[in-house]
């Protein structure tokens, strides 16, 4: 469901913008947010500590631009 897929992605970017806004470690900051929304969506478990890694490094590497 593409509607799913968008509220993840939006979810994933705020929830780690929330983490590199208060310099907070990545591994504190997964480990608080709440995926239970969208465990079921396809290759979550496989990816998204992935995802979310990598858009905290984006958006950590944004805030020293």
């Amino acid at each position: 469901d593409l509607a799913l897929t968008e509220r993840y992605l939006r979810y994933l970017r705020s929830s780690m913008q929330v983490a590199v806004d208060q310099l907070q470690p990545f591994d504190e900051a997964y480990e608080a947010t709440d995926w239970t929304e969208f465990e079921q969506l396809p290759a979550f478990a496989a990816a998204n500590r992935r995802n979310a890694y990598s858009v905290y490094l984006e958006l950590e590497q944004e805030s020293f631009d």
